[in-house]
């Protein structure tokens, strides 16, 4: 599926920093950029094979591509490392390697990255006002359905009133030692990789006012106010619904096509049967 092969040595990490001390205001793990920030590059975890059906599927009539609800899917490519003596990316806890030989984190099984290539839609902004929301309140293993929910009930059981994180940061950290990987050790570390995400993503909802309002802010720069990731988990439900307000009041040409887009996407997902969303973001942003 993947069209062509991407050099890791012309992307960076996206990431947008806040102009105040320079803290991490949006990013991703995995989320690459071209150096002139035109596209966006969202490596699938283990070739997420939903993640690829998913886009393969919007065309230019579907709804989420019509109506620019989400940023527009050119092709798959696959990311490798210029390199001649090697052709691996290395992940480490941070991001993504887009240099080898500078500390790799030394997870050899991973050969090469699919990734699906988009338009950078915040590209040309000269003065960005952006907020992120993460939303709704489910998670990693928490269907019948998800790959990892009896893994994830097998390992709670075994670790009854332990410290489950670190339990599984020390699994994670032991298979990643192995040097010679094979297809059940590679199956086992992406088990441990995607339990691991499950136990954040369930702990962050329930300890935050996303529990209760099914909303969090993932961050947020203005011209008054910038947000972090971590501030945003400490905000009260009241104070997450007035800065999102406050927010909105800005521009009211953006809450017009925000409530035009959201009624279009709550009509595609109520309409729609093949997937299922987790962990889900919205992110809305304008010129000032």
């Amino acid at each position: 599926m993947c069209q062509l092969n991407i050099n890791s040595s012309n992307l960076n990490p996206f990431q947008i920093l806040s102009s105040e001390n320079n803290e991490r205001y949006m990013g991703s793990t995995l989320l690459l950029s071209t150096k002139d920030n035109k596209y966006i590059y969202k490596t699938l975890k283990n070739d997420n094979i939903n993640e690829l059906i998913f886009y393969s599927s919007i065309n230019r009539r579907h709804i989420l591509r019509k109506y620019e609800i989400i940023p527009r899917f050119i092709r798959f490519v696959t990311i490798v490392d210029s390199d001649k003596k090697s052709k691996k990316i290395y992940f480490n806890p941070i991001y993504l390697k887009t240099e080898l030989n500078k500390e790799p984190f030394n997870i050899n099984h991973f050969g090469h990255i699919t990734a699906i290539e988009m338009e950078n839609f915040l590209n040309g902004y000269s003065s960005l006002s952006i907020i992120d929301l993460k939303l709704g309140t489910s998670w990693i293993g928490e269907s019948k359905n998800d790959s990892i929910y009896n893994f994830r009930k097998v390992f709670f059981n075994i670790f009854q009133g332990e410290n489950l994180i670190d339990e599984v940061k020390n699994i994670f950290y032991k298979i990643e030692c192995v040097s010679k990987k094979n297809e059940f050790i590679d199956d086992m570390f992406c088990k441990i990789k995607s339990l691991k995400k499950s136990i954040k993503q369930n702990y962050t909802i329930n300890n935050t006012c996303q529990f209760d309002i099914g909303i969090r802010i993932q961050g947020l720069i203005s011209e008054k106010i910038t947000i972090s990731r971590q501030k945003g988990k400490e905000l009260s439900s009241n104070e997450t619904i007035k800065l999102i307000s406050e927010f909105l009041k800005i521009s009211p040409r953006l809450v017009k096509l925000t409530k035009k887009k959201l009624k279009l996407l709550q009509y595609w997902l109520k309409k729609q049967t093949t997937y299922r969303f987790i962990a889900t973001s919205i992110v809305l942003a304008f010129d000032r």
